[in-house]
């Protein structure tokens, strides 16, 4: 199967070999342009099946995803439904097992009974006073920086530069964008 780029190759030379013939014809008047132009007629309609080929393939692929994405979706929600009905039977069971006078229940496999959570213990605090009001040995100060990227933008805009130097020193440069596939 010949590729895309084989085809257009071929047909880059097939012009060649036209003008050629066209400038020696001027001079001897001895070339068949028609079979040529002919040749040319068939290139361009192989690569017009081969783009429409490969729009098709791309196109199917495509459909595909598609549907992966929705049979994804609908697992995600019913992994998502069935988990809030286990939660919510969880929850109940343990309203039951809390309010009676022994908070275990045993099988002959399995017991369930309610336990306290390990970890850190929960802790409250007063939402009304600001955290600089908390004594200076109960809190913890913290600086972060983030550059404005916007505002260097605007500036580099602004100024028409590629590149923000301060001081002598690049911090900023305008990078090429990117480029992206179109099919269709």
């Amino acid at each position: 199967m010949t590729s895309l780029l084989d085809l257009e190759l071929s047909r880059d030379d097939l012009v060649e070999q036209i003008m050629a013939f066209i400038e020696e014809e001027e001079v001897e008047g001895k070339t068949d342009t028609i079979a040529l132009i002919n040749s040319f007629d068939e290139l361009e309609a192989q690569i017009a099946t081969k783009v429409d080929a490969i729009a098709a393939v791309v196109a199917a692929k495509e459909g595909e995803i598609a549907y992966l994405r929705k049979r994804r979706d609908n697992f995600n929600s019913q992994i998502e439904i069935r988990e809030n009905a286990i939660s919510n039977f969880k929850t109940y069971l343990k309203k039951i097992v809390e309010n009676r006078d022994n908070p275990i229940i045993k099988g002959r496999e399995a017991t369930i009974k309610v336990i306290k959570n390990g970890g850190k213990q929960p802790l409250w605090t007063n939402s009304n006073i600001p955290a600089q009001d908390f004594p200076p040995n109960l809190v913890t100060v913290q600086t972060s920086y983030k550059i404005c990227t916007d505002t260097i933008r605007q500036q580099l805009a602004e100024s028409g530069a590629e590149e923000l130097v301060v001081d002598g020193e690049v911090l900023a440069k305008l990078q090429p964008r990117g480029t992206h596939l179109r099919i269709g």
